[in-house]
C-alpha cells in the first residue's frame, strides 16, 4: 500500500514540476489545463451515470481575467 501511495505522490509532484517548467505561456498551459481537465470530467460523469456525457457540458472559467492582464515590474 505504501508503495502505491509514493507511486502515486511521485506522479503528482513530477506533472506539478513538469507544467512549472513549461516552455509554453500562462494564457496557453491554463487553457491546455482547462481543456483536459474537463474532458476528465466529461469521461468520469459518463463512467459514473447512465446519461451520455453531452448532457452536461463541462464548466470552463475565461482565461482573460483581470490577474492576467496586471504589469508585472
Amino acid at each position: 500500500m505504501r508503495y502505491i501511495r509514493g507511486l502515486t505522490h511521485g506522479a503528482l509532484a513530477g506533472a506539478v514540476l513538469g507544467l512549472l517548467y513549461a516552455p509554453e505561456s500562462g494564457a496557453s498551459m491554463r487553457r491546455r489545463v482547462s481543456r483536459l481537465l474537463g474532458q476528465a470530467e466529461a469521461m468520469m460523469a459518463a463512467e459514473n451515470s447512465e446519461a451520455p456525457a453531452a448532457a452536461a457540458p463541462p464548466r470552463r472559467r475565461s482565461v482573460g481575467g483581470t490577474e492576467s492582464r496586471a504589469r508585472r515590474p
